[in-house]
């Protein structure tokens, strides 16, 4: 199954689809050039392949707003793992609350993984325990 694309607007709550890609690399080239519909806002792409598969994170240099990230290329992070730690950072255990705060997490601060509820099924698991 063939993947595709999205740009995602974090900054927007939640985030919203700005455009449609068929690779990662003209994804990544309408977040660096500024994304004519959001310019300014925080931008990070979303790989689906039937369901969302990664999320991957710009250079902040590409991005209009948004954590300061040290990489240089999108970094991919596994939908599943973000999902865990969006968990974490939300965690009354005070152990994993200081893993969280200890671990190199830049990319993801709590916040911008609230804006990605969506593409990471948080809001789908809230409406099934309802």
């Amino acid at each position: 199954m063939s993947s595709s694309y999205y740009v995602l607007c974090l900054s927007h709550d939640p985030a919203i689809v700005s455009t449609e890609h068929q690779t990662p690399g003209d994804a990544a080239e309408t977040v660096r050039t500024g994304g004519a519909l959001h310019p300014g806002c925080d931008l990070v792409i979303e790989r689906v392949s039937g369901g969302p598969v990664e999320i991957g994170c710009p250079p902040a240099g590409s991005r209009g707003s948004g954590p300061q990230c040290y990489h240089r290329d999108v970094k991919w992070t596994d939908v599943e793992w973000l999902r865990l730690l969006l968990r974490a950072h939300s965690s009354a255990d005070p152990n994993v609350a200081d893993a969280v705060q200890r671990g190199r997490f830049a990319c993801w601060p709590k916040e911008r993984l609230h804006r990605l509820r969506g593409s990471l099924g948080i809001e789908d698991e809230a409406r099934e325990r309802s």
